[in-house]
C-alpha cells in the first residue's frame, strides 16, 4: 500500500508542476514556489478522499484550496486579474486531469510512466499550441496592407514589418524589401518564375536588374534585386522607386518582409 501512496503522490506532484507551468506560459506571468506549492497540492490529494465528504462538501473544499495555492503561486494586482489566474489554473488543471483520465480509462491500469509520459506529451502539445498563437498575434500585430505599382499594375498584398531586415542595396544605396515567389510570379507571371528558377533569366528586364547578398555583411544567398514604381504603405506612407529583392520561397501569413526604415 505504501507504493501504492508514493506513486500516487508523484503523479500528482508531476500534473500539478504540469498545471502551474501552463498557467504560466498562458498569462505570460512569472510563477513562485512551484515544487513546494505541487507538494502541498499532491498530499492534499492524498488526504482529501480520507474524510469521505460529499460530493458538493469537496467540490468546495477543492475551490478553495484552489485560491490558496493561486495566491501561493501568484501575484496579482486586482481581483479582476485574480479571476484571470484562477480561471486559467482551473482550465490547466482540466485538461491534464482528463488526459490522465482518458489514459487510465482507455488502457486501464497502467504503469505510472505511461502515465506521465502522456501528461508530459499533453504538456508539450499546449506549449507548442501557445507559442504558434502568441507568434500568430505578433506577426498580426507587424502586417500592414501595401500595394506596388509597377508599368502601370497595381497589386495589393500584406507586408510584415521585420525591424531586423536592415538590408541596403550597395548599387543604389536604398533600402530594400524582400518578397517571395508568390509574390514575384503575381509581379511578373509564371514565366519569369520558370525563368528564374531555371537560371535563364535576363536582369535587363527589370528595372535596375541585378544579383545582391541576401544578408547585410555581404555573404549567402545572391539573389534578384531590383526597382518598381512606387509602394505604399497602410495606404499613407509613399515610397517611390523601392529595391525589392526576390527570396526562393513563400511566406506564411504574409508576402513580403518590408524594410525596417519604411514605417
Amino acid at each position: 500500500m505504501e507504493i501504492v501512496i508514493e506513486y500516487v503522490f508523484l503523479q500528482n506532484l508531476f500534473i500539478d508542476l504540469m498545471i502551474f507551468k501552463t498557467t504560466e506560459l498562458v498569462l505570460k506571468i512569472k510563477g513562485r514556489h512551484y515544487f513546494l506549492v505541487s507538494i502541498m497540492a499532491s498530499i492534499f490529494a492524498l488526504i482529501l478522499p480520507i474524510f469521505n465528504l460529499a460530493g458538493y462538501a469537496s467540490f468546495f473544499i477543492k475551490i478553495l484550496f484552489g485560491i490558496l495555492l493561486t495566491n501561493l503561486c501568484f501575484k496579482f494586482s486586482s481581483f479582476l486579474s485574480f479571476i484571470k489566474i484562477f480561471l486559467v489554473f482551473l482550465f490547466s488543471t482540466f485538461i491534464y486531469g482528463g488526459v490522465a483520465s482518458f489514459i487510465t480509462q482507455t488502457f486501464g491500469e497502467v504503469t505510472m510512466f505511461i502515465l506521465l509520459a502522456g501528461v508530459a506529451m499533453a504538456y508539450f502539445i499546449v506549449r507548442y499550441i501557445i507559442k504558434f498563437l502568441s507568434r500568430r498575434k505578433v506577426v498580426q500585430n507587424f502586417c500592414y496592407d501595401v500595394e506596388l505599382e509597377i508599368d502601370g499594375k497595381s497589386l495589393s498584398c500584406k507586408g510584415f514589418l521585420d525591424t531586423g531586415n536592415l538590408l541596403i542595396d550597395p548599387l543604389t544605396s536604398r533600402p530594400v524589401s524582400i518578397i517571395g515567389l508568390k509574390l514575384f510570379s503575381k509581379l511578373f507571371g509564371e514565366s519569369g518564375v520558370f525563368e528564374l528558377l531555371t537560371k535563364k533569366v535576363d536582369v535587363k528586364k527589370f528595372k535596375l536588374g541585378h544579383y545582391i547578398h541576401l544578408d547585410t555583411v555581404g555573404k549567402g544567398d545572391k539573389v534578384l534585386a531590383f526597382e518598381i514604381d512606387k509602394m505604399v504603405v497602410m495606404g499613407k506612407e509613399i515610397i517611390d522607386k523601392p529595391m525589392l529583392a526576390l527570396a526562393y520561397k513563400n511566406f506564411q501569413s504574409y508576402e513580403m518582409i518590408l524594410n525596417s526604415s519604411f514605417v
